[in-house]
């Protein structure tokens, strides 16, 4: 904008717009392109006059345009984030392609596009996939390991403590001195106490699996 005049200045904000803008035909002439879209093509401005938007497109994108982008502008006028791979310099780059279609001043239908390139928006998304599954690798190796704790603890702890148990209270059944009998009431007390242990640690592997 103009701070003295306050006036707009169109042209400075359609050529500095981070955006590719494009204007054509539906037959595919190309009238204007803004500094953004020259910049991805790597074309001056006269260079992209010669051309037609469907020579950017690769083979597989000018069928998908041709048989139902073109036919949709046709008929509804407008079209939003179609995905299409602009060619340039033998290089396939995935864009967002929407657009609309107007008359002009005398008349003539014209496409008004824009084109956003789109490769950082993939690459963002590609890590966000990666860091998604990398979390949920990480949660089946913890449940994993939780599962392990279970059994280690459930199978390999607890059942040779239900022996030290049961023999405790075998030998509480024998004639035993007082001295004799106060240490197999101790050593039962701890294994049951180590026992209870276990199966709490067991229970609680088992609900945050």
């Amino acid at each position: 904008m103009d701070n003295q005049t306050g006036r707009v200045d169109f042209s400075r904000l359609y050529h500095s717009s981070p955006v590719g803008l494009l204007s054509y035909s539906l037959e595919g002439d190309i009238f204007n392109a803004n500094a953004c879209l020259l910049e991805l093509l790597g074309l001056d401005e006269r260079t992209l006059h010669t051309r037609s938007f469907t020579s950017f497109l690769n083979s597989g994108g000018k069928l998908y345009y041709n048989l139902f982008v073109l036919p949709i502008l046709q008929l509804s006028k407008e079209v939003r984030e179609i995905s299409l791979e602009i060619v340039v310099r033998g290089k396939a780059i995935p864009c967002l392609f929407s657009a609309r279609v107007e008359k002009d001043t005398k008349d003539n239908i014209v496409v008004h596009a824009s084109i956003l390139h789109v490769a950082d928006r993939r690459k963002y998304e590609q890590e966000l996939l990666t860091r998604k599954k990398r979390a949920e690798e990480d949660g089946l190796r913890k449940d994993q390991a939780l599962n392990e704790v279970a059994f280690y603890q459930s199978h390999l702890v607890r059942a040779p403590l239900a022996n030290i148990i049961a023999l405790t209270r075998l030998l509480s059944a024998h004639h035993l001195g007082e001295d004799e009998r106060s240490l197999v009431r101790l050593l039962e007390q701890s294994a049951t106490q180590l026992d209870d242990v276990v199966k709490k640690i067991v229970t609680r592997a088992r609900i945050e699996e």
